[in-house]
Order: C-alpha cells, then structure tokens, then sequence
C-alpha cells in the first residue's frame, strides 16, 4: 500500500511539474508583434511590420474640389463626397474630407474635417477614420481594400450604420503597402491609369494592329509603285501593282456581303448564283 502511494505521489509532483514548465514557457514567450500603420501625415501612414507605406496622397481632389464627388448610396437616397487626400468645399460643407448631401443636394452635413485623420489595422484592412465637429463628434471609417490591379480607385459609401457614425470603403492600388508614392502608383500603372492587359503605352490592340495595317499598306504601295515605274518602265494605270486584283476586288467585296445577307434572310443562296 505504501508502494502504491509513492508511485502516484510521484505521478502528480511529475504532472504539476510539467504544468509548471509549459505556464512558464507561454507566458515567457515571444509574441508577435501587433501590426498597424502609423500616421505619418493625414494621407499616409507607415506599416509597423515593415511592408512600407500607404500613400493616399496622389488621390486630391482637382481645384479643391472632391476626389469622389455625389456618389449615391442608392439604400439611404443620400450623396457622398469624399477626398482622401486634400479638403474641399460643397453646399454647406468647409474644409472637409467627408460631406453626405440630401436627396436634392441643397443641404449637407459635414461628416470630415480636413486633417483630422488617424489610422488602425482591424486585422484585415487598414481603416482611416475622420472626425468632425466638437462636442458630439461625427466619425466617418473609411476600409482601405488593397487592390494591385485598382489603377482607378473604386469609393463606395455603406452610409450611415448609427447615430453620427458613417462607413465607407476605398479600393485602390494605394492601399497596398508600398504601392504608391506622393505621386501615384510607383509600378503597375501607367499615369494613374488602369493597366490593362494586351496594351502598349496606352494603345489597344485593336489600334495597334490598324496602325500596323496602314504602314504595310503604305510601304506595299510605295514600294509597288516604284517597281513598276522604274523596273517594268509601266506609264499610267499599269504603274498600280497587282492591278487585275485591285480591279476585282470590289466586285468581289459586293459578291460575299450579297451573300451574307441572304444567308441571315434563310435565302438560297451560293456564290455561284450570286
């Protein structure tokens, strides 16, 4: 029996001493440091893990006027105008960076001051949120959606979600971490404009070709035109060259719309006949 009780005796000094090494070793443990941006001015702000800064400073109203301007929040009837960057004036609204404005835009409440920014992490998105007034303050948050391909930022009001609280989210290339500068976008747009895919210095493909088109059909016909003026010694209309195919060609161009359009017409129809 005495046996019995040392061996468990053992067993809970040995179990109260593992217990005792696994608290120690949490609470003694490195923990992850938590993340944020830290305000470097109104527009931007510094991630604390050290991905680099988010600049909302490229996107500034023009003329003082806001960057986003009676964007509707089609639930509440109302219009926002917001400047991330910037302040700006509408109706009633003064040196602002958020105003909503009534259905007929003749009355507005400043939701924003200019300057009065602060920035937080919730743990998805970077939040940039603004007060206004004194007393009762309104607080406008505004979710930063990280887009590396929203060259043209997307701003959608979620309008009011309580008494003087507001809501909004700005997708942008901005809001990514080292993305912008002062300026704009610092790579994978060009001028603040989308990049798109199958583009070159802003021209489509569908230009690009054209203009490929017209410079081979002017080479060809330069080049054409000097061969058969200088090497067949060719005077007048032969001087044109494959002049038998430039003669048929519209005959032929009539032959096949003809026949495209009867066979949308269910028409018998065949070139022959045609």
């Amino acid at each position: 029996m005495k046996v019995i009780m040392n061996i468990n005796i053992a067993r809970v000094t040995c179990f109260s001493f593992v217990i005792t090494i696994s608290t120690l070793s949490l609470a003694t443990a490195p923990r992850p440091p938590i993340r944020g941006c830290e305000m470097q001015t109104p527009c931007s702000c510094s991630m604390s893990d050290g991905s680099g800064d988010i600049d909302l400073t490229s996107l500034s109203g023009p003329n003082g006027q806001p960057k986003f301007k009676d964007v509707l929040n089609t639930d509440e009837g109302y219009y926002y105008s917001y400047s991330p960057c910037g302040a700006f004036s509408e109706v009633q609204c003064n040196d602002a960076t958020a105003c909503v404005l009534d259905e007929n835009k003749d009355q507005s409440q400043q939701i924003g001051d200019s300057g009065r920014a602060a920035f937080k992490y919730d743990g998805d998105h970077v939040v940039v949120a603004y007060t206004s007034g004194t007393g009762v303050l309104k607080l406008t948050e505004v979710s930063l959606i990280c887009d590396p391909t929203a060259c043209d930022p997307i701003f959608v009001p979620n309008g009011e979600q309580g008494a003087g609280q507001f809501e909004m989210t700005l997708t942008t290339i901005c809001a990514c971490p080292g993305k912008c500068s002062a300026s704009g976008p610092t790579s994978g747009c060009h001028s603040n404009h989308p990049s798109k895919g199958g583009s070159a210095g802003g021209l489509s493909v569908g230009t690009i070709l054209v203009i490929i088109f017209f410079v081979t059909l002017l080479l060809y016909l330069v080049a054409g035109l000097a061969y058969m003026r200088f090497r067949k010694q060719a005077t007048g209309s032969d001087i044109i060259p494959n002049k038998e195919f430039w003669v048929v060609l519209p005959s032929h161009v009539l032959n096949g719309g003809k026949f495209v359009v009867a066979k949308i017409l269910r028409k018998e129809a065949s070139y022959n006949k045609i």
